[in-house]
């Protein structure tokens, strides 16, 4: 075979090749989430606007939610980064947990198309990724834009977790080595409030909780998650925000056998 026919055959070859790999692109649904697929990891967002977020809280919530699909640059070392194909959702923290629904539902569409190497460009067309990573950022920018929720009455933070966790992360009975890893973030300041439990009076130790009667109750099966845990600063608040309120957080998660992997007060 001559040297026109033997690149012929390669460049045949790599068609092929790319058309195949075409076939294989996954189909995104409205949240751009994958068909059929389940994501390798979730991440869940515990958003507190029991009382409205500062301009500074805003300002703050829009970096880490821009780190976590690396809008400005790639970070695949953080661990707040969504890969694509992971999931992101949102819950607002309720007064009643029974109301709790996600408020944003949204996955990482893919690599962004600045990150392709020059053969991506022939298996997929660049225009389509375009407009899903235009329309993540749409999507994250609207909801910054919806304005702040009235001021709740109760904080019932521990009970959310609660309820939120085990709809993403399956029991230690059930939970095999293809369970789907999650992430949980708090975002909130962490002055719990229910009836069960409420941080505007004396409280008892975290490490107290499963093993008292009236607060056993909240515990919650944390074994295969891992946490970050942003507490919001409020001037208001500040003697009850002390040093000790701040890993009293840290020793209930621990103590729900949780792994505190970030910590930040804000």
């Amino acid at each position: 075979m001559n040297t026109v026919g033997r690149s012929l055959c390669i460049l045949g070859g790599m068609a092929f090749g790319f058309a195949l790999a075409g076939c294989g692109q996954s189909r995104l649904d409205d949240n751009l989430c994958p068909i059929g697929e389940v994501p390798p990891r979730t991440t869940l967002v515990l958003l507190d606007t029991s009382d409205p977020l500062s301009p500074e809280h805003e300002s703050a919530l829009a970096r880490l939610v821009g780190e976590m699909f690396s809008l400005e640059a790639p970070q695949p070392s953080s661990d707040m980064y969504i890969a694509p194909g992971e999931r992101l959702v949102i819950y607002e923290l309720a007064e009643d947990v029974a109301d709790l629904e996600p408020a944003l539902v949204l996955c990482t569409p893919g690599q962004h198309p600045r990150d392709w190497p020059w053969w991506r460009q022939l298996i997929e067309g660049r225009m389509i990724a375009l407009r899903r990573w235009e329309t993540l950022e749409d999507t994250i920018e609207a909801m910054f834009a919806d304005g702040s929720a009235p001021p709740q009455s109760r904080s019932p933070i521990i009970e959310a977790i609660g309820v939120l966790v085990p709809r993403y992360s399956p029991s230690r009975r059930s939970r095999t080595e293809d369970s789907t890893p999650v992430h949980l973030v708090l975002w909130s300041d962490l002055l719990q409030h229910s009836e069960s439990l409420s941080h505007y009076g004396p409280y008892p130790g975290a490490d107290e909780i499963l093993t008292t009667p009236e607060t056993r109750h909240l515990g919650t099966d944390l074994a295969a998650v891992e946490v970050s845990i942003y507490r919001l600063e409020r001037a208001r608040d500040a003697r009850r925000q002390s040093t000790e309120h701040y890993y009293w957080w840290t020793t209930l998660i621990q103590s729900f056998d949780g792994r505190v992997i970030y910590q930040e007060s804000i």
